[in-house]
């Protein structure tokens, strides 16, 4: 019974010298082979970069007259919502503030879940406001082209978007889920 403990020991401490002498390296007899403590501190191991999630930026702010003047490209009109298929949701009229004695009308316009403002003197119909929701119509893709030229910009992605011209006086902003925009709001200048 004792022999074998001593067998089993002889065997674990021959097991322990054989890990030792392989950790610190072959001895080949001449200078190719040093030990660590003589060739100074060891090396670090090499780090693993591990992917990461970027985060967007809380809000990126990006100044440009034609993005924030002109965010769908050409100015959307009402007759060509109307051709497309919008839906008139209301009409109210209300006094023109320059024009004593004149009426002019706010219709708002609903196209395929977006909304549209547009204030209506007797010559022309000027966008008060939209709000898109809904980025598959051609001007929801002209919008989104807009947004991602004022990301980039700003240099990388960004949970919320605001692109306003010079005199601040044009605004578009615009909320980002997933890296791609899930509210846009539109809002030109009007006097």
């Amino acid at each position: 019974m004792l022999s074998a403990l001593l067998l089993s020991s002889v065997k674990l401490v021959s097991a322990l010298a054989v890990c030792a002498a392989m950790s610190t390296g072959p001895d080949f007899g001449d200078d190719r082979s040093t030990s660590r403590t003589q060739a100074g501190p060891p090396t670090t191991p090499k780090r693993r970069t591990v992917a990461r999630a970027v985060t967007p930026r809380a809000t990126c702010v990006t100044t440009n007259d034609t993005l924030a003047g002109q965010p769908f490209g050409a100015e959307l009109t009402t007759d060509e919502l109307l051709r497309a298929g919008a839906k008139v949701v209301s009409r109210r009229c209300l006094a023109n503030v320059h024009e004593k004695g004149q009426t002019d009308t706010i219709l708002t316009l609903q196209h395929q879940g977006n909304q549209f403002e547009f204030y209506c003197l007797p010559e022309q119909r000027l966008l008060r406001r939209a709000v898109i929701t809904n980025f598959r119509p051609g001007y929801g893709q002209r919008l989104r082209q807009t947004l991602d030229a004022s990301t980039r910009q700003n240099g990388g992605s960004c949970a919320k978007v605001q692109i306003r011209d010079t005199e601040r006086a044009n605004n578009v902003s615009a909320t980002f889920t997933e890296g791609k925009p899930a509210v846009a709001r539109v809002e030109p200048y009007l006097d």
